[in-house]
């Protein structure tokens, strides 16, 4: 094998793609790079459990909120029931004829 067609080694790729774009885009590219790597990594370890507990903690407040308004509409009939029952009872108190103190 020729020195021309032997396959270039990584050290030799960056030194060709320094050479071509300059080092401040070989430094610009690594940087980018390692944000890639960092982002991923945060994706994974941070990202993914933070939306999996706010979506449980969703589901189990839209489930509370289930349960609250039924409680709701439960204490609403049995209000109703009490001022029924209320009303009935002033109509009969007012018909008791007064009748004054006989001392």
């Amino acid at each position: 094998m020729s020195e021309e067609t032997k396959p270039a080694g990584t050290y030799e790729f960056f030194l060709g793609i320094a050479d071509r774009f300059g080092v401040p885009c070989l430094i610009l590219a690594a940087v980018l790079w390692m944000i890639r790597d960092a982002g991923m990594a945060l994706h994974t370890t941070l990202l993914q459990p933070v939306v999996k507990s706010h979506t449980q903690f969703l589901e189990a407040t839209q489930e509370t909120l289930k349960k609250i308004g039924e409680t709701q509409d439960k204490q609403a009939d049995t209000l109703q029931e009490l001022a029924t029952g209320q009303r009935d009872l002033q109509h009969a108190v007012s018909r008791i004829p007064q009748s004054g103190s006989q001392n």
